[in-house]
């Protein structure tokens, strides 16, 4: 099986778990080969996984582009996801300072 293909079928697993889970209602379940645009799979993973599923994210994904999504998406708003922000940071991107790290990307 190639490369693309796992990672295809692991992203297909995350737009599932996710939408099963309630947290993709907005968007219109096309089937079990469904999957989500790569930058709203992750900002959703990121925010709605529980932490024992996200190794099959960073499995799907590369790091970098994951926490660029982070970076981009989530980090701007510490109002909604701050604390999650401070987790992430901390448990996943290896953080050392997650405070100080997460308090220069707020507007």
């Amino acid at each position: 099986m190639s490369v693309q293909k796992r990672n295809l079928d692991k992203k297909q697993l995350l737009s599932k778990q996710l939408y099963d889970s309630g947290y993709l209602w907005s968007y219109k379940a096309v089937g079990d080969n469904a999957v989500l645009p790569d930058e709203e799979l992750i900002l959703n993973s990121l925010s709605h996984l529980e932490f024992e599923d996200m190794p099959l994210l960073f499995e799907a994904f590369p790091y970098r582009q994951i926490k660029q999504v982070w970076q981009q998406r989530m980090l701007p708003y510490p109002e909604y996801y701050g604390v999650l922000n401070l987790l992430l940071a901390a448990l996943f991107f290896h953080i050392k300072s997650p405070k100080k790290y997460t308090a220069k990307y707020v507007a």
